[in-house]
């Protein structure tokens, strides 16, 4: 069975919780690299974040349900708010978090 990435994150909490409102849905999910986020939570960023998978024919399903838990759409970044973050990082080697949860887009290549 082939499974596919339907979302990303990079805190465990986040994770835990997309995964009991996937399986709580009736889907099957699949999440490496949980364990080792869970455990090491400094370690999510090194793994490419946690990973949460789904068999490949509910991949569409289940990405449709995780975006209607959003009640905003997401929104561009003002250019002021994407220069201050690249001189944080150029200055301290740091720039700002990443947004809790990545959701697969229709279409996208999920692997």
């Amino acid at each position: 069975m082939s499974f596919t990435t339907v979302a990303i994150t990079y805190r465990a909490s986040t994770a835990a919780t997309t995964i009991c409102a996937l399986e709580a849905a009736g889907f099957d999910v699949l999440c490496p690299g949980y364990q080792i986020a869970n455990t090491l939570p400094h370690f999510a960023l090194a793994i490419g974040g946690i990973a949460i998978k789904v068999p490949t024919p509910q991949a569409e399903d289940a990405a449709a349900l995780l975006r209607s838990f959003h009640a905003n759409e997401p929104s561009e970044a003002p250019l002021t708010s994407k220069l201050l973050n690249g001189v944080g990082w150029l200055v301290c080697g740091a720039s700002s978090p990443w947004p809790d949860i990545m959701i697969r887009e229709p279409g996208a290549a999920m692997a």
